[in-house]
């Protein structure tokens, strides 16, 4: 098969690019976490699917990226003995990878592996990038520091949202452009991003300003009506309220956060828009159609695991989660990803997931600095992953978990010379040297 010097050209381009992005991924890690999440949160605003001629695949840029990471944090590997990438995660991407040929082999590399990449390869990859970075106050601060400005920026965008079309229940729908579209301006996974910036921020010892900041953005996950992320959500101040109990002055800051939203409260009814907000968020509380018709999908696919192998280690990708919900063939992915990780990396699979959680929350108690913010993100993603798929801009927090959970005693410890001790000895006038030199 003869290249056209034009696809010729743009390949030797991509390759290049790609090159100058894999080095400057070693070279600057938090560029490339903070690259990723822009293109990812980018693309998830556009709706970006360029087809790849030829194969069927619907190439998108962070498939791209994520690749590129992937082959950064192998380099990183090789490159520094003192790295050690963490065994679940590499666990979960050999899984992934025996179901992924599996896949290829039954039902083609198309079928296979648009079902595969989203939710497993990238998520995995991403992951391990993050992971083979130094854990420490850095790389808390450096994620830090990513989510915030996302939280911010996802909620600008959702004010506008707001202000042009209204506040919307998680049921209504509007017209836009001739196709029928929900109301909520942010989706759940970027919901959860300002949920999770949020506790960020009241964990933090930093100035006002940063608990100021995370109350407006917890007003904005109320609003935006996804009840998964108000449980997550929910779940992580509990436990931040929990780590104040023997503070004097956290009554009163719960007094003043109670007097803040009546007021605000009391202003809405002034302007007359109370009642549509506090009937659109009581429609999207009571409304218990999504969480019954995704109950019933679970119990549906669980007979599609008929043996033991499959219960194992799952089916391969690419056969996809088709079953009948009164009466309707619904083929969409199960709104679980314990039951989607399950499906395709069986039991095996689900326990290397917990395992991840597991050891992040053990080695998490030996970290008194940012024991209680990583505790609060373990327990949000396991919330989360109830009712969703996780998604892989949550693919930083859990590289982010698997680096911390690092077995402290694999690092090599500093020799007198680069850490001197303060006790170390002296020279004195009665020392043999000085003797010998008299």
């Amino acid at each position: 098969m003869l290249l056209d010097p034009t696809t010729l050209l743009l390949g030797c381009a991509a390759l290049i690019v790609c090159a100058a992005l894999v080095a400057s991924f070693v070279r600057w890690p938090v560029w490339g976490i903070g690259l990723y999440i822009a293109v990812q949160l980018w693309q998830t605003r556009q709706n970006t699917r360029q087809p790849l001629p030829g194969s069927g695949l619907a190439l998108l840029p962070t498939d791209v990226l994520a690749v590129c990471l992937l082959v950064a944090a192998l380099i990183m590997l090789t490159g520094n003995r003192g790295r050690r990438a963490p065994a679940p995660l590499l666990a979960l991407l050999v899984l992934t990878a025996y179901a992924l040929i599996r896949g290829f082999g039954l039902f083609g590399v198309q079928t296979a592996g648009n079902e595969a990449r989203t939710h497993f390869i990238q998520l995995f990859c991403v992951a391990l990038f993050v992971a083979v970075l130094s854990p420490g106050r850095n790389l808390v601060r450096s994620v830090t520091l990513i989510w915030v400005l996302a939280a911010c920026a996802l909620s600008c965008l959702a004010l506008v949202g707001w202000l042009i079309v209204g506040i919307g229940s998680n049921s209504d729908r509007i017209m836009v452009d001739g196709v029928l579209t929900g109301t909520r301006p942010v989706s759940a996974a970027e919901a959860m991003i300002i949920g999770q910036a949020a506790t960020i921020l009241l964990c933090g010892r930093g100035p006002g300003r940063g608990r100021a900041l995370a109350w407006l953005l917890l007003v904005v996950v109320i609003l935006a009506q996804h009840r998964t992320v108000w449980l997550a959500t929910g779940v992580m101040i509990t436990g931040w309220l929990l780590s104040r109990h023997r503070r004097t002055g956290s009554r009163a800051a719960a007094l003043g956060v109670l007097g803040s939203l009546s007021t605000l409260y009391l202003l809405a009814v002034s302007w007359g828009t109370a009642d549509e907000v506090t009937s659109s968020l009581a429609a999207s509380s009571e409304d218990d159609r999504t969480l019954v018709w995704r109950m019933e999908g679970w119990h549906a696919l669980l007979p599609q695991l008929e043996e033991v192998p499959d219960w194992l280690l799952g089916l391969p990708f690419g056969s996809g989660y088709d079953r009948v919900i009164n009466g309707a063939l619904v083929a969409v992915s199960p709104h679980n990803y314990y039951l989607e990780v399950l499906m395709r990396l069986g039991l095996l699979g689900v326990a290397v997931l917990l395992l991840v959680y597991a050891t992040a929350w053990r080695a998490a108690g030996a970290d008194s600095e940012h024991r209680l913010v990583l505790r609060l993100l373990i327990c949000s993603q396991l919330v989360y992953m109830i009712t969703y798929s996780l998604t892989p801009e949550q693919a930083v927090i859990l590289g982010l978990l698997a680096a911390c959970a690092q077995p402290r005693s694999a690092r090599r410890p500093p020799t007198l010379q680069e850490s001197p001790c303060p006790t170390k000895p002296r020279s004195s006038p009665v020392s043999p040297a000085r003797t010998a030199r008299i």
